[in-house]
C-alpha cells in the first residue's frame, strides 16, 4: 500500500549548523507519547523513501515524528566546502536536530545506513535515546558487511549502474524479491543523491 506523502499537515524547516543547513519535516504535535527521530539509509539518499506507506501517518496521531535529510543530501544542500562526512559530523547533526526540538528522550529509528548512524549516536548520547529501533540496519563493522553481501545475494550483479536510477534499482533489488513490487515502490519515491557543495 503506497502513499505519495503523509496525510497529515507537516511543518518544514531547517536546523542551521556551522557546516550545513539540515532540512527537516515534522509531523504530529507535542504529546505524552515518546517523540521519534528517523535516520534514513544511504548514505546519499533523502528521507523520502521512508514515507511510502501509512505507518508514519498512524504513529504521528499520538506523537511527534521528525525526518531530516543528512548533510549534503535531499534538501540539506547548503554544505560548507570541505565539511566532514565522517560519523562524528553525522552524530553532531543528529544531536542538532534533537536539540532543535528539545527532546530530552526520544525513540531513534535507523534504517540501513541510518541504523549504523543510530547505533553510533546511541553510543555517544545514551541519555537521550529511550528506544532504538533498527530496520535493515548496516552492521557496526561496515567492512565486514561489504564482504558478506556477495555471499548473501549471489544473484545480484556487482555492477551497480551509472545513473542514480540504476543504482537505486540495484540497491533495492536486495530488499525486494519481486521486481514488480520494487519498481512500484521506486516509482513512488523521488530519490535525491548527494548534492554538489
Amino acid at each position: 500500500f503506497f502513499l505519495p506523502a503523509l496525510a497529515l499537515s507537516q511543518q518544514l524547516g531547517v536546523v542551521p549548523t556551522p557546516d550545513v543547513d539540515l532540512a527537516y519535516e515534522l509531523y504530529g504535535t507535542p504529546a505524552t507519547s515518546t517523540p521519534v527521530i528517523v535516520a534514513n539509509g544511504g548514505p546519499g539518499l533523502s528521507h523520502i523513501y521512508m514515507i511510502q506507506n501509512d505507518v508514519w501517518t498512524r504513529l504521528a496521531k499520538t506523537r511527534q515524528i521528525v525526518f531530516y535529510d543528512q548533510r549534503g543530501t535531499g534538501k540539506s544542500t547548503r554544505l560548507k566546502p570541505d565539511s566532514s562526512q565522517e560519523m562524528t559530523a553525522q552524530i553532531a547533526d543528529l544531536e542538532a536536530v534533537r536539540t532543535k526540538f528539545g527532546f530530552q528522550k526520544f525513540a531513534l529509528v535507523g534504517d540501513s545506513y541510518g541504523g549504523f548512524l543510530a547505533m553510533a549516536y546511541s553510543a555517544a548520547h545514551p541519555e537521550h535515546v529511550e528506544k532504538l529501533i533498527l530496520s535493515d540496519s548496516a552492521s557496526p563493522n561496515m567492512k565486514t558487511m561489504v564482504r558478506v553481501l556477495p555471499q548473501v545475494f549471489p544473484d545480484v550483479s556487482p555492477d551497480r549502474g551509472t545513473t542514480p536510477d540504476e543504482q537505486m534499482r540495484h540497491h533495492f533489488r536486495m530488499l525486494f524479491y519481486s521486481e514488480e513490487k520494487r519498481d512500484a515502490y521506486l516509482a513512488g519515491a523521488k530519490f535525491v543523491v548527494f548534492a554538489k557543495s
